[in-house]
């Protein structure tokens, strides 16, 4: 096979004599066969086939991503969130996107209870730091934690004034575990 060339899944690329299997292909009685439709190339330093894709494939969440999240549940000793983006990506994340946010992964300092730190609904930035058997997140450093608060008696949107978000519709004063920049966060940078 050529090098750039277009290919389709299950077409022979290399021998596993000539090449590895690299992304985008798989081996089967020493023939490299390509997994998807896309471009032949070849890694010449590590000696890789692989089939770079010509469409954008679906974001696979790994360990140490930053994504944002929205909280839909809280327990004595975690908070349950639905992971719905990943900073640098601009497709939908696939696969499962529940993750879990121990009370011990909260905060550096000591944390009593989960529902101080945040609400149902809220907005949080968060760090991936498992992803199999389940994701497990982390928001201890001052960028991560809630970005966007909603009052839990009206559900309007939380401003910060000091330490305290207040309600600009009904005045209610809450706190929560806020991220660094909270309300002022630039949504192409997350």
């Amino acid at each position: 096979m050529t090098e750039n060339n277009m290919v389709l899944p299950g077409e022979k690329l290399s021998t596993s004599e000539e090449l590895l299997s690299g992304d985008g292909t798989f081996e089967e009685d020493g023939i490299i066969r390509a997994a998807r439709v896309g471009r032949y190339v070849v890694d010449e330093k590590n000696r890789n086939a692989m089939v770079k894709p010509v469409t954008s494939i679906p974001v696979l969440l790994k360990k140490g991503d930053t994504v944002l999240a929205e909280v839909r549940f809280i327990r004595s000793s975690m908070v349950i969130a639905n992971v719905i983006h990943v900073k640098g990506e601009s497709r939908r994340i696939s696969g499962d996107t529940n993750g879990t946010l121990r009370v011990s992964e909260i905060s550096q300092s000591y944390v009593k209870d989960p529902a101080y730190e945040f609400s149902a609904g809220d907005i949080i930035r968060a760090r991936v730091t498992q992803v199999n058997p389940n994701i497990q997140l982390e928001t201890k450093d001052r960028s991560l934690g809630v970005i966007k608060g909603l009052c839990t008696k009206c559900r309007h949107t939380l401003i910060k004034k000091d330490n305290i978000l207040e309600c600009g519709n009904c005045g209610n004063k809450e706190r929560r575990r806020t991220a660094i920049d909270y309300g002022s966060y630039d949504i192409n940078n997350l």
